[in-house]
């Protein structure tokens, strides 16, 4: 399999300047593949995920997170970006994913039941690929600033199943970071609305930096 160098983010929430920062790292030529974890906007329309599509000049594979419209999947699927409940091949490596997030009690736009998200997930996983989620597995850069835990079990069990080589998530914005379970190394870029991503070199390992700085304590309406 061929190496990969990765730009993953997440949580942009329609803005500007998190889009006009990406754009300027892709132009650099560092990367041959853009990663987005979802939550192109917040609550917004389609509009901003269609611009994004238009002006990263890169390779992009993206789900949509709670605060993106459901139409965002159709978005992707046009752009042949979508990895939302889909596998998608690339240089070798399988990449596969399901976004939405858990039911909240707040209405959000994109909520998918613990349940179909975990029988979703499973149906187009596959053993060492790299999966691409928007709420993080359990336990994995999900802390919340109220000192729980935002993540979902049944991600993690999938992960724990299919042992992906990466896992990579948002959606909890000041989980940043990178965490090691068994043979996965799960990734949460940070919230590029804040300036944050992750750069990350796929070969016979996972190596990943981070950028942005640590993002601030994030209001949770915003998940």
């Amino acid at each position: 399999m061929k190496e990969l160098k990765i730009m993953a983010c997440s949580d942009l929430h329609g803005s500007k300047d998190a889009l006009a920062k990406l754009i300027s790292v892709v132009d650099s030529g560092a990367f041959n593949l853009v990663i987005v974890c979802g939550d192109f906007t917040t609550f917004g329309t389609t509009d901003y995920a269609k611009e994004f599509l238009k002006s990263v000049k890169c390779r992009v594979l993206a789900v949509p997170g709670n605060c993106d419209v459901p139409d965002t999947v159709g978005v992707l699927e046009e752009a042949h970006a979508s990895i939302h409940n889909a596998r998608v091949e690339v240089e070798g490596w399988r990449f596969y994913g399901f976004g939405g997030g858990l039911p909240s009690g707040s209405g959000m736009p994109f909520e998918i039941a613990e349940d179909l998200l975990e029988r979703s997930l499973r149906e187009v996983a596959v053993p060492d690929g790299v999966m691409i989620t928007h709420v993080p597995a359990y336990g994995m850069n999900d802390s919340t600033r109220f000192g729980g835990h935002g993540g979902s079990q049944g991600v993690l069990r999938v992960a724990q199943e299919f042992k992906p080589v990466l896992a990579l998530s948002g959606h909890i914005h000041e989980s940043q970071g990178r965490a090691l379970n068994k043979d996965t190394i799960f990734v949460n870029p940070g919230p590029a609305r804040h300036g944050c991503y992750a750069s990350i070199v796929l070969g016979e390992s996972a190596d990943v930096e981070f950028f942005g700085g640590k993002p601030p304590r994030a209001n949770p309406a915003t998940y």
